[in-house]
């Protein structure tokens, strides 16, 4: 395994690369490099090479030059719109039943597993073992499964597909920029890595990651991921409404959501508003808080609702007594526990990747923004370390038949994200504020919220 690991992540609105190396039991970053980019990567999927290349290699310069020596061997964060789950099995007989199940054994399941039949365009990124059946004992836990003894096994497998097609476009940018792409990790399953303390991933938990572009859902149960899916719009989706109801520019939505959004406006007085300075002889624009936190409202519901139903659909709804724990830069946002709870009828936990990164890491390692690039490096560096307890080899190169293991370690119960101060935009305050009825605004302002994703 290698010492130092580096991670490298194409993302809606950023490409990020992260260098870490092992700190006792937890991991330090010692680089973390992102570039903002626009209009390059949709929903996970890379739309413009040039311009991903381009804030890669950027980002890439910035890595070397802290680094004082070249980047090559990377760990490629994948993350997708087409994302789908599938479940299949692997039924063996042994010829020897009173030999001991090795590690090799389980291993040539996996790859059998990772081998099953898929559309022309897709590719099996992830073959996650789940249960085991051997002979007359039923649901054997992957992680007991090692040293038993015989004849008929039967193995259950969560296969995460996605598109080979989106694989190649990501692979492509990364050779272009001069990398040698040595294995591949879910984004999600980074988060979760990242995020996640050792009471939920036993208990059962789903993680909600809301990026740029989409939202990631991972659920865990008993230390091994059971479901990942991926919901094709986040926090731009909300952007994009801001933008289009109070007709401002993107950077001003954007800035706006993040300093003064809340996802209710029980409690927000009516009369509140934003005074953006017009420019060029432009009047000023207004936008009052309350139509501000109905526009959000409306998204927000829509992805928690997603959320709930892909649950649901999984048959862990009454399975996640840990709740759901929220990463990523839109989960700053005002009351999103409270929106959260009250829709999926879940706790609700705001989360970043603290308790397994070591307090001498880049301080911007710790926002939500990062827990996807984070947890890559993390799971990259646990080498042997897997959810599900078993020995699992740092995989060398990554192909279409490689074998991608499950490398999930445990950590320490981490601490709830801090809030980012609130600055840079002038606000007017009534004298008798006076609270209002969420709901009401969200039928009044429906229609004009843009919901094209």
């Amino acid at each position: 395994m290698n010492e130092i690991i580096t991670a490298v992540e194409l993302a809606t609105s950023k490409v990020s690369v992260a260098v870490g190396k092992k700190d006792g039991d937890k991991v330090t970053v010692i680089s973390h490099q992102t570039t903002p980019i626009t209009k390059g990567v949709r929903h996970g999927e890379v739309e413009n090479s040039h311009k991903v290349i381009d804030a890669l290699k950027t980002a890439l310069d910035k890595t070397e030059e802290n680094l004082q020596e070249p980047v090559s061997d990377v760990i490629l964060c994948v993350s997708s719109q087409f994302l789908r789950s599938e479940a299949c099995s692997v039924k063996k007989e042994r010829k020897d039943p009173g030999k001991h199940i090795t590690e090799a054994e389980f291993k040539s399941w996996q790859k059998e597993a990772l081998d099953e039949d898929v559309e022309d365009d897709e590719v099996i990124f992830e073959a996650i073992p789940q249960a085991f059946n051997i002979d007359d004992m039923i649901g054997i836990s992957p992680s007991e499964i090692i040293g038993m003894n015989g004849r008929k096994i039967e193995g259950f497998f969560k296969l995460i597909i996605g598109k080979k097609s989106s694989m190649q476009n990501k692979l492509d940018v990364a050779q272009r920029c001069g990398l040698n792409v040595v294995h591949t990790t879910l984004s999600s399953i980074g988060s979760a890595r990242a995020v996640l303390n050792k009471t939920e991933l036993e208990n059962g938990v789903a993680l909600l990651d809301i990026g740029a572009g989409t939202t990631d859902v991972v659920i865990v149960k008993d230390n091994i991921i059971r479901e990942v899916s991926v919901i094709p719009f986040g926090g731009q989706s909300i952007t994009e409404d801001i933008k289009n109801v109070a007709c401002i520019t993107s950077d001003m939505a954007e800035l706006i959501k993040v300093k003064y959004g809340s996802c209710i406006e029980d409690g927000i007085n009516e009369n509140k508003k934003l005074i953006l300075k017009g420019t060029a002889g432009a009047e000023n624009t207004e936008i009052h808080l309350t139509l501000l936190a109905s526009v959000i409202y409306a998204r927000m519901c829509e992805i928690f609702e997603a959320a709930l139903y892909i649950i649901e659909q999984a048959g862990y709804g009454d399975k996640i007594p840990a709740g759901i724990v929220v990463t990523g830069g839109t989960c700053y946002m005002e009351n999103i526990k409270d929106l959260g709870r009250a829709i999926t009828g879940h706790n609700i936990r705001l989360a970043n990747a603290l308790g397994n990164i070591s307090d001498s890491s880049k301080e911007s390692c710790f926002d939500t923004y990062s827990s996807s690039i984070v947890g890559a490096v993390v799971r990259g560096l646990d080498g042997n370390v897997s959810l599900n307890g078993e020995s699992a080899k740092y995989a060398p190169k990554v192909t279409q038949e490689s074998i991608k293991t499950n490398l999930f370690g445990l950590q320490d119960e981490p601490q709830a994200p801090k809030k980012p101060k609130r600055s840079g935009v002038k606000t007017t305050k009534p004298e008798q504020p006076k609270s209002t009825v969420g709901s009401m605004f969200i039928d009044l302002f429906s229609g004009k919220i843009n919901n094209e994703v």
